[in-house]
């Protein structure tokens, strides 16, 4: 009994010693900061993936935020959402309770349905963590570009940065989310434009950033010009502070505007009728009002994006009256009544076409993965991780016969994959089948470092001339140098030079960041933690 309690006073006074080790309790500190920052913390709602700028709700709240409620009904899940707003009609003022806040806009009805209302606003199921999923985990689409230039034209990194800044304003046109557009380049001088989108309508991307991109300007659905006519670049939008318009300017060639006058002027009557609203004009004309408030019906002037009518509204009178006298006009403004609309017109002018000097675009590789497969993916490599962790454990313990070393060796090695993780989500770093992969070799390079330092204080233990630090500083020397080879044999997988490689980067860095978590934190915590526990 007297050495029973003997053991359980050493016990509870090693105990106390590992709690006041400066070491071990920043190793605590980072492992609970993971545990906080990696779950989504999201309350109960919907997620607000995009709002559409013709919503009624545009500018007031924004994707990100979570819907709890609209018109009072609580908002659990998507098919709540579903339900709600089934039960709206178009003309009725709808309430939405966002982030806590409640917003309050009366809903048209929709333009493909005049008998729903249209809100403008997509939802999706809120993550349960702030981890960011690579498209192998989540699903997605990714597409490899080789842009082609003009025979004899130099591809820059001008144009290169145009080329992909065109590509970047096409997606957004067609109110494509969470692109990424990456550019990379090879040994030999090649570039390459790689454009990843994940989850649901990524395959969309294929066949937009496939094509050179058709901009057209109709009259009464007549083509007048295309995107050969504007003359970069699109001004920026700003505010009239006399009307509180926002306008966007742009420049056409001589020859394009005087065809837009004179298609304008052969669909337009000679004697406009009078109008005080859209309501009174008919279909394809709207009302045109002048700075005194009168008003004409006046045709429609549209711009499509590969046959996608993205924008239409009347002339100004005055620019009318202009083409009345014969004059052309190649300084074009396009006024809208939000900065939001504005934005999407000098979009839709700028996405019209890729440089000059670009003749096609040459799809190297195109991949997609179902999101529901992705899912599988994701099942499948937390499983593997799973594997490897009790494989892990059951050498430690077949090893050294005994828990107090593998228990230690084995938490300290899951510590540092949930740092890892908790630094991904922190930095919003994309997890994906390769960074999974450098995972699992942080786990095995920190158990067989960890190894080295037991077993060194193990050595130092059965010798006459046993020092704990002295041991310790020694299987530290062998740390650094393991620390060192590993993060050198990783760098030539984050060069983008290396086409094929760079697809491993996020194993490679991964990698880098686990070790170096290990050698900072978890090394020294658990040296400190074996120390104390191997002493007498």
């Amino acid at each position: 009994m007297a050495a029973k309690f003997k053991f359980i006073a050493k016990m509870a006074k090693k105990i106390k010693r590992i709690f006041t080790q400066p070491r071990i309790l920043i190793w605590i500190f980072f492992i609970l900061f993971s545990l906080y920052i990696i779950p989504s913390h999201a309350g109960n709602g919907v997620e607000i993936s995009y709002v559409a700028q013709n919503s009624p709700f545009a500018g007031l709240i924004s994707e990100g935020g979570m819907i709890q409620s609209i018109n009072g009904m609580q908002i659990k899940s998507i098919s709540d959402y579903t339900t709600a707003i089934e039960k709206i009609k178009p003309g009725e003022v709808v309430s939405i309770a966002v982030n806590g806040e409640v917003y309050r806009k009366l809903v048209g009805p929709d333009p493909n349905d005049n008998s729903s209302a249209y809100l403008g606003i997509h939802v999706k199921t809120p993550s349960k963590t702030n981890l960011e999923l690579g498209l192998d985990l989540q699903g997605g689409a990714r597409v490899t570009l080789n842009p082609i230039t003009v025979k004899g034209v130099e591809f820059n990194q001008t144009v290169f940065d145009t080329t992909t800044q065109v590509l970047m304003a096409r997606l957004n046109a067609y109110a494509l989310k969470n692109v990424v557009i990456r550019q990379i380049q090879d040994v030999s001088g090649n570039k390459y434009i790689i454009i990843e989108m994940p989850g649901e309508g990524s395959e969309k991307i294929v066949d937009l950033v496939k094509s050179v991109g058709k901009f057209e300007l109709k009259v009464m659905n007549e083509t007048v010009f295309t995107g050969d006519a504007i003359v970069p670049p699109i001004g920026e939008p700003t505010q009239d502070m006399q009307t509180g318009q926002w306008k966007v300017t742009f420049t056409i060639t001589p020859k394009a505007a005087n065809e837009l006058r004179d298609a304008y002027l052969a669909h337009t009557p000679k004697d406009p009728k009078s109008c005080s609203a859209d309501t009174d004009c008919a279909p394809q004309f709207a009302c045109s009002h002048d700075i005194a408030g009168g008003g004409l019906c006046l045709p429609r002037i549209e711009m499509y994006l590969d046959n996608k009518n993205m924008f239409s509204a009347p002339p100004a009178q005055s620019l009318y009256e202009t083409w009345k006298y014969g004059e052309g006009s190649k300084n074009l403004v396009v006024e809208t009544n939000t900065p939001e609309s504005a934005k999407q017109v000098k979009v839709v002018l700028e996405a019209g076409r890729l440089p000059n000097q670009i003749k096609s675009l040459n799809v190297v590789s195109q991949d997609y993965i179902d999101p529901k497969l992705g899912r599988d993916f994701l099942k499948g490599a937390a499983f593997a991780g799973l594997a490897a962790i009790l494989a892990v454990g059951a050498v430690i313990f077949a090893r050294y016969r005994k828990l107090r070393i593998a228990i230690p060796i084995m938490i300290t090695g899951l510590s540092e994959v949930l740092i890892v993780l908790g630094v991904a989500a922190t930095i919003k770093w994309t997890i994906d089948l390769p960074a999974i992969a450098g995972l699992i070799a942080t786990l095995g390079t920190g158990v067989d470092q960890q190894i080295i330092i037991t077993d060194e204080l193990l050595k130092g233990k059965a010798s006459e001339s046993w020092s704990m630090k002295k041991r310790t500083k020694v299987a530290f020397g062998i740390i650094v140098a393991s620390v060192l080879t590993t993060g050198f044999a990783m760098l030539p997988l984050m060069y983008p030079g290396f086409t094929g490689l760079y697809a491993l980067r996020g194993f490679a860095i991964v990698t880098i960041i686990g070790v170096t978590i290990g050698y900072l934190i978890s090394r020294p915590a658990y040296a400190k933690l074996a120390e104390i526990l191997l002493s007498e």
